[in-house]
């Protein structure tokens, strides 16, 4: 064994340090709560605020989904874009947090527009029918309209 001086090992640009876990925490729980403030404003507030109304004799409209769903979606891809850049600086709470954040805010999006595609689809009114209805002739169902006699 010899006394020699070893030298410190040279710089390596290929390794990233992390970040450090605290402003991580701190940036993840922060960005957290304002997501679920956006959220709660889009999906609570807004519709209370755009409905509310003291005259009883005002027409009621239903509350259509489609006016809020883009404010949805657009909190969500802020979400995904957080993601991105915190698992591009290492910071891995943050990452993971918002990626889980934007996947459920994604997933409530399109439950939501699956469920008002629905209730659209329930409230279109029934087209009258074109042709003939019910039996001529009081015969059999090979004579009725409705069973394509």
């Amino acid at each position: 064994m010899s006394n020699l001086p070893v030298a410190p090992p040279a710089f390596d640009a290929s390794v990233k340090p992390r970040a450090e876990r605290g402003p991580d925490v701190g940036a993840s729980c922060a960005l957290v709560f304002l997501e679920l403030v956006a959220v709660a404003v889009i999906v609570v507030l807004w519709p209370f605020l755009d409905h509310f109304d003291l005259d009883p004799a005002s027409d009621n409209e239903t509350v259509s989904l489609w006016r809020y769903l883009p404010a949805l979606g657009g909190v969500a891809v802020v979400a995904g874009v957080a993601a991105v850049i915190a698992a591009r600086a290492r910071a891995t709470v943050t990452a993971v947090s918002q990626g889980s954040t934007a996947v459920l805010i994604a997933l409530a999006f399109f439950a939501g527009a699956a469920l008002q595609s629905h209730e659209d689809e329930r409230n279109r009114p029934v087209p009258a029918p074109t042709g003939p209805v019910g039996c001529r002739s009081g015969g059999d169902n090979s004579e009725c309209a409705r069973y394509g006699g």
